[in-house]
């Protein structure tokens, strides 16, 4: 998740310097406006809030967030977030999905899950299927392979969530055609890093 003022005039851009397909199109509800962007096995938001997670007048610029896909139900997640030891609060609750932020006062960018209420696999089919036919855009993104955070993390949080800590914030995937490159001037405090795929001997 990225706030910006502007998600539309910021995710076009991204878009077309990548070469990659919109996730879903600008959104605008009371509490924000946003726009993702599909960058294979994750997506990223552009978006302003207006109410924050439940809470006005908190507004970040780049990186701030990172969401999981609930895959169990609403209750169950929160049965482990709870035999975890961590701290939550539900952020949103509307017809489409519920957010729940995670430890949200130790940790930054917020780490926060997401529980559809709704059957999502004809649209990840979709993204799918739009990724394949992109290549993986100009810079041929290939898998997501991890994300890792600036940030001081609790071990609960890093062992539940499978996210690093490293020096600074970066999302890192492999490139289908075997070539390398860093994009750091793209996405406010965010590094994307794309690997060459180790060839096997």
């Amino acid at each position: 998740m990225i706030e910006v003022d502007d998600p539309l005039k910021t995710g076009t851009q991204v878009s077309e310097q990548l070469g990659l397909p919109f996730a879903w199109p600008l959104t605008e509800k009371d509490e924000y406006t946003s726009i993702g962007i599909n960058f294979g096995d994750i997506n990223i938001e552009f978006i302003n809030f207006r109410i924050r997670f439940g809470v006005k007048g908190t507004n970040y610029r780049g990186f701030s967030g990172v969401a999981f896909k609930a895959v169990n139900s609403l209750e169950d997640s929160l049965e482990r977030l709870t035999s975890s030891g961590l701290n939550y609060r539900i952020g949103e609750e509307c017809e489409a999905h519920t957010t729940v932020t995670v430890e949200d006062d130790q940790v930054f960018p917020t780490v926060f899950l997401v529980k559809y209420h709704f059957d999502t696999s004809g649209w990840a089919q979709r993204l799918k299927q739009e990724f394949a036919s992109c290549a993986g855009g100009k810079f041929h993104i290939g898998k997501f392979k991890s994300l890792s955070l600036n940030s001081r993390i609790p071990a609960n949080l890093i062992s539940g969530f499978s996210i690093g800590c490293g020096d600074k914030h970066q999302v890192i995937f492999e490139s289908v055609n075997g070539e390398g490159t860093v994009i750091s001037d793209l996405i406010e405090s965010l590094e994307i890093v794309i690997l060459p795929v180790k060839e096997s001997l």
